[in-house]
């Protein structure tokens, strides 16, 4: 079988019982050279390469290269409740850039915040399927040739285009405000200096989008981000008037205010301290665990 360019397959479904929150490992191999492929930049997991046919070293005994810091080619695993076949759509995806990717926490511990929000979940008996559908460097507005297509491209495909989505948290918009501050490059370019009521465009049309397929919208505000390389006062007046509409204007079906829940008491221009990533824009486990906490799960 052959998958097209940009194109999409499902597997034969495997009869592999698995427990909420237990890793798994997705061996991949192919007969000969495949060209270009499809990644995931920023994993936080490493993946590991072999030569031949490996699939049944469970072991991993083989795996002894140079690991690469991306994941390659595969997009997802689907999980089907035996108990409740029918349960429809539970599945709380968290959309967004590397906040929700994941940058800054512990390297292969799975504590970003859609992990820590799953943890949640599960000690709170409300077991729910919570997918991370953050892309470091995703913009709204507009395309990436290093960090993907915008939100308002990719939103149908990768949220509307599963059937078991109930609820997303759109978690979306740093990188508008701050890749027109950075030096541009090709993975930069194009990143146009954007207004608030641009932006606000964009997450309205994402809001028309999820409610016309029946799906709830949960606005998540834009952390802080001062004494990073790149802040600025225009940049962060503009956060501040995106955050602004989040919170008052009703358009979400309910908000969760990740700004708040980071920033220093003290210097609420700034994430806290016990928060932040050393780089002063991405958090680290503390941090992303905060976010997580911040997130009224009654609202899900």
């Amino acid at each position: 079988m052959t998958v097209p360019a940009g194109g999409q397959l499902s597997s034969d479904a495997v009869a592999l019982p698995v427990r909420a929150l237990e890793q798994l490992t997705v061996t991949l191999y192919f007969r000969g050279r495949t060209g270009p492929a499809t990644f995931h930049n920023f994993a936080d997991t490493l993946t590991y390469r072999a030569s031949g046919d490996q699939l049944r070293d469970a072991a991993g005994e083989a795996f002894a290269g140079p690991p690469s810091l991306s994941w390659y080619y595969l997009a997802g695993v689907d999980v089907k409740p035996v108990k409740s076949p029918g349960r429809g759509r539970d599945a709380v995806v968290a959309f967004g850039d590397s906040l929700t990717d994941g940058v800054g926490s512990t390297f292969g511990a799975d504590r970003r915040y859609p992990d820590a929000l799953a943890d949640r979940l599960v000690a709170d008996g409300r077991t729910r399927p919570v997918l991370n559908l953050g892309i470091g460097g995703n913009k709204v507005l507009n395309d990436s040739p290093c960090f993907g297509e915008s939100a308002l491209s990719r939103f149908r495909r990768d949220v509307l285009g599963r059937p078991d989505v109930g609820t997303v948290i759109v978690l979306q918009g740093t990188n508008d405000i701050v890749l027109p501050d950075n030096p541009q490059d090709r993975c930069t370019s194009p990143s146009p200096f954007v207004t608030s009521a641009e932006i606000v465009a964009g997450h309205q049309q994402l809001i028309r989008e999820a409610h016309a397929r029946g799906v709830k919208v949960i606005g998540a505000t834009l952390p802080p981000y001062q004494g990073y390389a790149y802040w600025t006062e225009r940049g962060d007046r503009v956060r501040n008037e995106v955050n602004q509409w989040i919170r008052t204007s009703g358009a979400y079906d309910g908000v969760v205010d990740f700004d708040r829940a980071v920033a220093d008491p003290e210097h609420p221009e700034r994430i806290g301290a016990e928060y932040v990533s050393t780089d002063l824009i991405h958090m680290k486990d503390a941090g992303y665990k905060a976010m997580a906490d911040a997130v009224d799960l009654n609202s899900l």
